[in-house]
C-alpha cells in the first residue's frame, strides 16, 4: 500500500497519480528526486515530504511564480523554471537525481528523443526514473505527442544510454476504480459542466487544449483555489486513502491485455547504468 502523506498546500484536482508514483517508484528518506513538468505542485510537495530534497523543473515561468512559497514551507523543495529539452539549461543539475519522475508531461513535448536525454543527463549512476503520460487516439488526443507501438518509446530510452526500460499501462483494480468514479471523476465532471455553462462563448470557447500548465482554467483560477486547498486536499486524501485501501490502487500490465497500447496510460520504468558517467 502507498505511503500517502496529507499536504494542505498547492490545491490539486483529484492528484491519482500520486498512487502510481508512490506504488511503483522506490522512494527512500535519502533520495533526491527530479519532477519533469510539476503541474499544480502537488506532486512535488507530497514527495518533500518523504525524501531528502526535491527539484522541480517547470517550463512555464508563471506556474513557478504561483509555487514559489511552497519553497518557504519546504526547505528541502525548490522550483526551477527552464526547458529540460536544452542541455543548457540542465548542465548544473546533471547527474544530481537518485529518481526522475514525469506524469502527464511527456505528451506536451514537442522532442521525446531530447526529453529521454534529459533524464539521463539529470540521473546519477544507478538511479531509476518513472514516466506515465496518457497516450491517445489521433482523434481525441490533448497533446501533440504520440506513440503507435512501445518499441518507439524502448529505441528512444536505448539512444539516450538508459538501460532495463520496460513500458506497460498502468490499471486500475475494481475497487479503487469504483471510488475514483464515485468520489473522483463523477464531482470534477459536475464542477466541469458547470464552468463550461459560465463560461460558454467567452474567450475560451473553441480554443485549442492547453499545452502548458499556465494555460489551464485550473492554474488561472490558482488564487482562488489557494484560499481553499486545505479543504479540496483534504477531500482528495480521504478519497487517495480509500481508492488505496484494499491494496495498490494501480498495478502494471506489462503486456498490454487490458488496454491498447494506442489509447491508455502508458508507464515506462528504467535507470541510468551505475557503469556511466555523467553525460558531458
Amino acid at each position: 500500500m502507498a505511503k500517502i502523506d496529507f499536504v494542505p498546500y498547492p490545491p490539486t484536482s483529484f492528484p491519482f497519480r500520486d498512487l502510481i508514483v508512490l506504488d511503483q517508484l522506490p522512494l527512500s528518506s535519502t533520495d533526491t528526486v527530479c519532477e519533469i513538468g510539476v503541474g499544480s505542485g502537488g506532486t512535488t510537495a507530497r514527495l518533500a515530504k518523504q525524501c531528502a530534497s526535491v527539484t522541480g523543473f517547470e517550463i512555464s515561468a508563471g506556474t513557478v511564480a504561483e509555487l514559489r512559497y511552497l519553497e518557504e514551507r519546504f526547505p528541502n523543495l525548490r522550483f526551477v523554471v527552464g526547458d529540460i529539452t536544452v542541455p543548457e539549461q540542465t548542465r548544473p543539475f546533471e547527474g544530481s537525481f537518485t529518481r526522475v519522475l514525469a506524469c502527464d508531461t511527456l505528451e506536451h513535448v514537442t522532442d521525446p528523443a531530447a526529453f529521454f536525454r534529459a533524464i539521463y543527463r539529470l540521473l546519477a549512476p544507478g538511479g531509476e526514473f518513472l514516466v506515465t503520460f496518457p497516450n491517445e487516439p489521433l482523434e481525441k488526443m490533448h497533446g501533440i505527442t504520440r506513440f503507435d507501438e512501445p518499441r518507439q518509446i524502448e529505441s528512444l530510452i536505448g539512444n539516450a544510454g538508459l538501460v532495463d526500460a520496460r513500458v506497460g499501462t498502468c490499471v486500475m483494480n475494481r475497487s479503487a476504480s469504483f471510488v475514483a468514479d464515485a468520489l473522483g471523476w463523477g464531482p470534477l465532471r459536475l464542477a466541469r459542466k458547470v464552468l463550461r455553462r459560465r463560461r460558454a462563448g467567452g474567450d475560451d470557447a473553441g480554443a485549442p487544449p492547453p499545452q502548458t500548465f499556465d494555460q489551464t482554467h485550473f492554474m488561472k483560477n490558482m488564487g482562488t483555489y489557494r484560499k481553499m486547498a486545505p479543504l479540496i486536499n483534504l477531500y482528495w486524501y480521504g478519497v487517495l486513502k480509500l481508492m488505496d485501501a484494499r491494496g495498490p490502487a494501480f498495478a502494471v500490465d506489462w503486456r498490454f491485455e487490458r488496454a491498447p497500447f494506442t489509447d491508455c496510460q502508458v508507464f515506462i520504468t528504467g535507470k541510468k547504468s551505475l557503469r556511466e558517467a555523467v553525460a558531458a
